[in-house]
């Protein structure tokens, strides 16, 4: 009875042992079919990307940093009367 079960347990690492030999030579095989590039090659493809950008024009640009900053301070006057109010409120709560 215990040799059954040894040669089960052989046969199960073997079978595992394949299984990982299978993965390695998948994993080789995946290395080996991606293309090996070179730096250059990839800052000659990233310059001509650049090329296709659409890049905005300075009054473009001057106008979406003139909405930024008009949303900027917008956004903190809201906050600041906020801060105030319950400021306000707390002290009228907590000083009474």
């Amino acid at each position: 009875m215990a040799n059954i079960e040894k040669e089960f347990a052989k046969e199960a690492k073997e079978k595992e042992r394949e299984k990982l030999e299978n993965q390695r030579n998948a994993q080789k095989a995946a290395a080996a079919k991606r293309p090996k590039r070179s730096v250059v090659r990839y800052f000659k493809d990233a310059k001509a990307e650049f090329k296709k950008v659409t890049w905005p024009t300075p009054k473009q640009v001057l106008n979406n940093t003139g909405v930024v900053l008009t949303a900027i301070v917008t956004t903190a006057a809201i906050i600041f009367g906020l801060d105030y109010v319950f400021a306000f409120i707390l002290d009228q709560v907590y000083l009474r």
